[in-house]
């Protein structure tokens, strides 16, 4: 037995002398180095086939640290060997096994006579491991003898690593020196699994593992057993994460409700009149007005509208969180150093229909009608209004020294001009000049 020992732990040595002097690297993937005497044996790990002898499997370091290994060779008894540990990342674990020869040779034609009768049993593929009422009897193709008269009824069963397990029940018992031919057609074992994964709402992006990612609704094919990790993200919605249990020629179904994420932020939309003045929101410059400030946080912010030649705007605004606020203002013109009513000077007085019109003095901006201009110099001056969504209104208006000449605007809606329309805004500026004209005239006399 002690020499026994040393030459198991001789052969042990040798086999690691005999490795790769560096194991495969890999992030979260280590290896079993299997090999076996004789070579050539079929390997089975968790009752999945990875070939023959010698052979290198891999799996995850993080995975079920329990492994059912197997090995199966023709003439030899099968052997079996439970696994409690994973290899580091990129380690690989040696595992040897010394098969026992089986010393019973089956006769490969069936005797006659004898008070037996004979179970010949075959299999495609063929070297399958036969059972012949739970009790092994080698690798088919095999004989089997049973007594004619013993008890009747047996069960066969075939197994094979990569295959579906086979068996079958058969009444009585062979006539003295008769043989009953058993052919067992074994079903290949898929490897692999499948992963269908769906999702409410759809679209999501699913991920299996870590690496691989789909939209939903989808299917991940080719996934070796086992245990996997599915993630599901879609923006607004908190990211959702199951873990799924994957067998061999089966399809596992996940399906995953995704809960919205309440909106934390608010929005200001700030429009100006005229257009154009810049939008601050607490110190920081968002543009010209209309403009939306996004991602502000709930509670009180301070605004401030700004445009040149107008008086600034500022205030306290509210936001709340998933909403908008609106501000509208309508900004006053700075006050400008205008002539003092003197001798040779008269006012004009200008109102228009609609309120709220920018007024234009010889093209320099005045102010929003209804508006007054006191000390305007006598003689000819244009007087020109424009209000979004109307046509612009001009008109040439006479200031007589002293007195006060009014000009009164008649704004029209900007429209599609049809043919009987297309001169109406003509004839009303032509009509309301008469009107003016008039009135200045009458005012001289």
């Amino acid at each position: 037995m002690k020499n026994m020992r040393n030459i198991f732990i001789l052969a042990l040595a040798a086999l690691f002398v005999a490795l790769p002097a560096a194991a495969q690297i890999g992030g979260d993937q280590g290896y079993y180095q299997i090999t076996s005497t004789p070579s050539g044996a079929s390997v089975t790990l968790d009752g999945s086939y990875k070939g023959t002898t010698p052979v290198t499997v891999t799996v995850y370091t993080t995975g079920v640290p329990e492994h059912t290994l197997s090995m199966t060779l023709s003439g030899y008894y099968p052997y079996s060997q439970t696994i409690f540990d994973n290899p580091a990342a990129g380690e690989t674990i040696p595992i040897h096994a010394d098969l026992v020869f089986i010393p019973v040779t089956q006769p490969t034609t069936p005797p006659i006579g004898g008070g037996k009768g004979y179970y010949y049993i075959s299999s495609v593929p063929s070297g399958a491991s036969v059972y012949f009422d739970n009790i092994y009897q080698g690798t088919s193709p095999v004989t089997v003898e049973v007594s004619s008269t013993g008890t009747p009824g047996h069960v066969i069963r075939v197994t094979a690593p990569g295959y579906q397990e086979w068996d079958a029940s058969y009444q009585g018992n062979p006539a003295e020196g008769q043989t009953i031919t058993v052919n067992a057609y074994l079903t290949p074992v898929s490897q692999y699994g499948s992963i269908s994964v769906d999702s409410n709402p759809e679209r999501a992006t699913a991920i299996l593992d870590g690496g691989n990612s789909q939209l939903t609704p989808c299917t991940f094919n080719n996934v070796l057993p086992g245990s996997h990790t599915i993630q599901l993200s879609m923006a607004g919605y908190q990211p959702y994460s199951t873990t799924a249990s994957v067998s061999a020629g089966k399809s596992t179904y996940v399906f995953g409700s995704l809960t919205a994420v309440a909106p934390s932020t608010g929005s200001i939309y700030a429009t100006s009149l005229p257009q154009g003045a810049s939008v601050y929101v607490d110190g920081r410059n968002y543009g010209p007005a209309p403009q939306l400030a996004s991602g502000l946080s709930p509670g009180f912010h301070q605004v401030r509208l700004s445009l040149q030649g107008f008086q600034d705007w500022s205030g306290q605004v509210q936001v709340t969180a998933g909403g908008t606020t609106t501000v509208s203002q309508t900004l006053l013109a700075t006050p400008t150093d205008r002539p003092t009513v003197a001798p040779g000077t008269g006012t004009l007085q200008v109102s228009s229909s609609p309120a709220g019109a920018q007024v234009f003095l010889d093209n320099v901006y005045m102010g929003i009608s209804p508006l007054t201009l006191p000390g305007v110099s006598t003689g000819s001056h244009l007087i020109l209004l424009k209000l979004p969504g109307y046509s612009d209104w001009e008109v040439s208006a006479q200031v007589a020294a002293g007195q006060t000449t009014p000009v009164t605007a008649i704004l029209v809606p900007v429209t599609t001009p049809t043919p009987t329309q297309g001169s109406l805004p003509g004839v009303l500026a032509f009509v309301a000049l008469g009107m003016v004209s008039l009135l200045l005239w009458s005012r001289k006399d």
